[in-house]
């Protein structure tokens, strides 16, 4: 549970809500109707400007379609292209000769460099069998990443009344991708020879110019439709840290986005919270000297801001009762900088602490918030 009255770094919204002028805060200047600046490690917003709010987010739709195409089918399995892909020529295509059939491998380049949305109908259905199947197994995805303010009806992009997103879930939806290795190769790939059996190799343009523009540019995909206006989702990695930005409706999409990744690398730095392993607190029973200490199971990673501090404060379960078993949860730890919320992690129990049949009172916890520098992190 949180504090009552905590701060909330994301919580949704539709109105953009009023803010500091830029040139007081440093923060960036934006052409983008919506944007979000997102630590692709943690989830961490590290800026937003109306990230809540629901748009067509057109070809960057094709983020998902890759990213569940390569958790169900394995790169090399052929995909036989049908007629009415063949057929279509709706937006940016490819040329897909009906009855070829092309490996996944080569339809995932072509899907994300040129944005093919034949491609991406031939995708589906190699993957899925049908369009509507893919499509539904794409919502799965999005509600399983916590993207609950996306709603997908095709997985090409192309303008639809009931297809959209929101700059904050494509920002979940770019970090999940960005994850598995063989869509990072993709997605920073400027060119890739594209071959058609039976025909000479094309030379497919990856659409996506900041990877050219932007040191350490290493993805991920544009998008327009006339409803959404310029959509981009980019990636970049300084020493090892990568930060993903998304900007709706810009008149200046690399502009913006290489804005929003310069102020998130100038103002802030990944730092590690916590170890593994670490106490943060220690319960001593009204009865003889029985003790439970709480620690962190798992490394806790935040990005904080230059020169501040970082306080936590521990939260235990009500109602804990023993016995206690080694690594049951005992209550949670909640990390701020500057009073606003980074990370929250389990507090579990360090070790076993039986049931003693003298125990009277209630627990009395030794819990006060403390300060203490970081040491930065990949």
């Amino acid at each position: 549970m949180l504090l009552a009255g905590g701060p909330s770094w994301a919580s949704p919204s539709r109105q953009r809500t009023p803010r500091h002028s830029q040139e007081s805060t440093g923060e960036p200047r934006l052409t983008a109707i919506a944007a979000v600046l997102m630590d692709a490690k943690t989830g961490q917003v590290l800026y937003d400007r109306s990230a809540h709010l629901e748009w067509p987010p057109a070809s960057t739709t094709k983020i998902m379609t890759a990213l569940v195409a390569l958790e169900r089918t394995p790169l090399d399995t052929p995909v036989t292209i049908s007629a009415p892909v063949a057929r279509f020529r709706e937006g940016s295509v490819v040329g897909l000769p009906e009855h070829a059939r092309i490996t996944l491998r080569e339809l995932l380049y072509a899907l994300m460099l040129p944005s093919g949305n034949d491609v991406a109908l031939a995708v589906a259905e190699g993957v899925a069998g049908t369009t509507a199947t893919f499509v539904a197994q794409m919502n799965t995805r999005a509600v399983e990443l916590g993207a609950t303010q996306t709603h997908f009806t095709s997985p090409h992009g192309l303008y639809n009344p009931d297809h959209y997103s929101t700059a904050y879930d494509l920002g979940l939806i770019a970090r999940a991708a960005m994850e598995n290795p063989m869509f990072r190769e993709i997605v920073q790939t400027r060119s890739w020879k594209f071959s058609l059996p039976g025909r000479h190799a094309r030379l497919l343009i990856n659409h996506n110019r900041l990877l050219s523009r932007y040191p350490g540019a290493d993805g991920i995909k544009t998008g327009y439709v006339h409803q959404s206006g310029l959509t981009l989702v980019a990636s970049a990695t300084h020493d090892g840290w990568r930060l993903i930005a998304v900007v709706l409706h810009s008149t200046d999409m690399y502009g913006d986005a290489s804005r929003l990744l310069t102020y998130g690398f100038a103002h802030y730095h990944p730092a590690l919270l916590a170890s593994a392993g670490e106490p943060f607190v220690t319960e001593q029973l009204s009865g003889p000297d029985v003790r439970v200490v709480g620690i962190v199971p798992q490394p806790v990673y935040g990005v904080v801001t230059d020169g501040d501090v970082v306080q936590h404060r521990v939260i235990l379960d009500e109602h804990l009762t023993l016995p206690v078993r080694r690594g049951s949860r005992i209550g949670e730890v909640v990390f701020y900088d500057s009073g606003k919320l980074l990370r929250t992690t389990p507090l579990v129990a360090a070790s076993d602490v039986p049931r003693h049949a003298q125990q009277t009172g209630i627990l009395s916890w030794l819990i006060h918030a403390v300060r203490f520098p970081l040491s930065s992190v990949f």
